[in-house]
């Protein structure tokens, strides 16, 4: 059964988030979870939403650790218990990939190599461009009064941000 979009278990996250979250804004990330699973624990409703959210973490971890990589005795990244991912939710044994999975699963990971790589040098140029800011704005000490005073940020609704959207 596939299980919709859950406010509910975004709700729980973000209280158990801002309940542990230091006078310096930190999140420990062992408090969180420590959180979650407290608030969890006390909400029996929440319980299958809490369940199918863990196994899609344990199925993309599966995925992950599964992905071809370049093993250090063959040289090579076959390996019969990998696992191609080759879009719209299919996965497959590589030992088991035809010449057109193969293709499929090169032209992917060449996609999602490009999406990776233009968001990383987004952010690191977004990064160079607040500590740049921040040198020239010696009175802003934190990212907050730097985005309102130099970047001109005023904070709408935080569902403009798709924060809790599926």
């Amino acid at each position: 059964m596939r299980h919709a979009f859950n406010p509910a278990l975004r709700r729980i996250a973000l209280e158990a988030a801002e309940q542990v979250t230091t006078d310096i804004g930190r999140i420990h990330t062992a408090d969180f979870q420590a959180a979650l699973s407290g608030r969890l624990r006390e909400n029996k409703e929440l319980y299958d939403a809490a369940i199918y959210k863990a196994t899609q973490a344990m199925m993309r971890d599966f995925g992950e650790r599964r992905s071809p990589r370049r093993h250090h005795k063959t040289g090579g990244l076959y390996h019969p218990g990998s696992v191609l991912k080759l879009g719209n939710g299919i996965w497959m044994w590589m030992k088991d990939a035809t010449p057109t999975d193969m293709t499929q699963w090169a032209r992917l990971s060449s996609r999602n190599t490009v999406r990776v790589i233009s968001a990383e040098a987004e952010k690191q140029q977004y990064a160079l461009d607040r500590t740049d800011a921040f040198r020239e704005n010696p009175s802003c000490e934190r990212l907050s009064q730097l985005e309102e005073v130099v970047f001109q940020y005023r904070q709408g609704t935080l569902d403009d941000l798709a924060f809790d959207v599926a």
